[in-house]
């Protein structure tokens, strides 16, 4: 699994430590400072009283003033985490002098009620005084040498009575002191203000026994921080800070990233939401793979099993997948033959078969108003119960005419109508008669066959079919009939009546 870029506002550089609630990582904040981010999954009592015991530890060093600049402390539901940043100065440790014994001493009686000791504590030495470089959150110490390490700092002066010696002898062993005190000073203070500087070699690739052999001599103070990285050698330094060829003095802190790739296997999945699944394999170090989904009697979305299974060992950062539930596997049903049914009738039929009527689609058609033309599925198709069917029924035919009037013959020098579906000669009328114009356009068909087209005239001249022809519907058929006092109109569509008119005499 790839290392995330992210947490929150900070850009992740690597991950130093991750067990149980807590996780630590070497991060870079908005505004380019490097420091450790405490990252704290605060999903149980443990995990809660450990966060907000570790901030009242801070709120007790803020109030001394020890903290670096830029400690920042966030308690919002899903990230309750501590920046502090990097503070680069001399260890504190051993503490040389009243002042810096004393100010060490404040801090571990601030510390004390809520369980810190001097070993959770990374003291430096700075030009402002003591500042606390770093606390370990989790407070896990051994008492015995915390007994031992910070009994001089937490001792009463004034618990300790002098033994009276005989005054002749009494300060011989103070001037012996004074005398080496003096030296020691000044070899110290010479070395103080003229220290001299080392270049830091390439300790990559080296153990940790021979990398501190190498600096042992360099008075460097050694920090040791843990990494997973399964592709590199483990028990190796893969990182260090300050990088080879930089040029330090004395009491610099050295980083060395130490690889320790994690050893586990994957947890146990089946029986939780697919989403909870998931962030419980990002937290054990691994990345979620594409899921994949199968019936059965459990609830969509609950995971079944996982590839690998659960307890199998794999590396960190490995995928996994995971399989799901599509729930219960459908019922199938038969969709009827509906063409040629009411609508009604199909409905009907549509609820019996367990499924649903989708949308109705209408068109002109010369069949009975509401009449199945289509279906959609077709026929014969086996369908998930509650599927949606989808109807195209026919419906009420509509034409449209032109202002109807008397309109003269042509003339012998001109030529009928273009695509008039009747050529009417040139001839006088007789009286009572007058041409009247057709224009009749047809409605759309799914079928690919012609319709069959028949305009039958009735007027003072008797009945006839002055139209009788094939066309495809959607084409408009054009023309004039002639006629004599009132007219009426009917045309039929394959034998159907599709529309009927009048046209009175004027």
């Amino acid at each position: 699994m790839k290392m995330p870029e992210r947490i929150g506002p900070f850009t992740i550089l690597r991950q130093e430590h991750s067990e149980d609630y807590l996780s630590v990582w070497k991060v870079r904040n908005p505004s380019e400072v490097l420091g450790r981010l405490y990252w704290f999954d605060v999903k149980g009592p443990e995990a809660r009283a450990a966060f907000f015991r570790f901030r009242k530890a801070l709120k007790a060093l803020g109030a001394l003033g020890v903290l670096p600049k830029g400690v920042e402390i966030s308690a919002k539901p899903g990230s309750y985490y501590v920046f502090w940043p990097s503070y680069d100065a001399p260890s504190a440790l051993p503490a040389k002098g009243r002042r810096v014994i004393r100010e060490v001493g404040k801090i571990l009686e601030a510390l004390r009620p809520l369980g810190y000791a001097l070993t959770d504590l990374d003291l430096r030495l700075g030009d402002e005084g003591v500042r606390v470089a770093a606390l370990d959150p989790t407070g896990e110490h051994d008492e015995a040498e915390v007994a031992r390490l910070g009994g001089r700092f937490l001792k009463s002066p004034s618990s300790a009575k002098p033994q009276r010696r005989p005054q002749a002898v009494a300060w011989m062993p103070g001037l012996l002191l004074a005398i080496l005190g003096l030296w020691l000073f000044a070899a110290g203070s010479a070395r103080y203000l003229n220290p001299p500087e080392f270049s830091v070699p390439d300790l990559r690739g080296k153990d940790p026994r021979a990398a501190l052999e190498m600096v042992h001599e360099m008075g460097l103070k050694v920090v040791f921080t843990l990494a997973s990285e399964p592709d590199q050698p483990r028990d190796l330094i893969i990182e260090q800070n300050p990088p080879p060829g930089t040029r330090v003095k004395p009491g610099r802190t050295l980083e060395l990233v130490l690889n320790r790739p994690k050893e586990s296997s994957v947890p146990h999945l089946a029986g939780m939401p697919l989403s909870k699944a998931q962030r419980k394999l990002q937290d054990a170090g691994y990345l979620p793979g594409l899921p994949a989904a199968g019936y059965s009697e459990e609830p969509e979305g609950t995971v079944l099993a996982s590839s690998p299974p659960a307890g199998a060992p794999l590396p960190q950062n490995a995928s996994v997948r995971l399989l799901t539930s599509d729930g219960p596997m459908p019922q199938k049903t038969l969709l009827p033959d509906l063409t040629g049914l009411s609508l009604e009738e199909a409905e009907y039929l549509i609820s019996v078969a367990e499924l649903r009527l989708g949308e109705v689609r209408t068109l002109p058609s010369p069949q009975p108003e509401d009449t199945v033309l289509s279906q959609s599925p077709p026929a014969g198709v086996a369908l998930d119960v509650g599927s949606p069917v989808v109807l195209t029924v026919s419906g009420k035919a509509e034409v449209l005419l032109p202002e109807e009037g008397l309109i003269q013959p042509p003339s012998a020098h001109e030529e009928p109508p273009a695509g008039s579906a009747l050529n009417t000669p040139p001839a006088d009328l007789a009286p009572g008669e007058r041409i009247v114009p057709i224009r009749v356009p047809l409605p759309p068909s799914n079928s690919q066959n012609p319709v069959h087209v028949q305009l039958v005239v009735v007027d003072k001249n008797g009945e006839r079919t002055p139209i009788d022809t094939f066309a495809r519907g959607g084409t408009t058929l054009e023309g004039s009939v002639r006629v004599k006092g009132d007219a009426r109109f009917m045309l039929f569509l394959d034998g159907f009546a599709y529309q009927e008119w009048s046209s009175p005499a004027p």
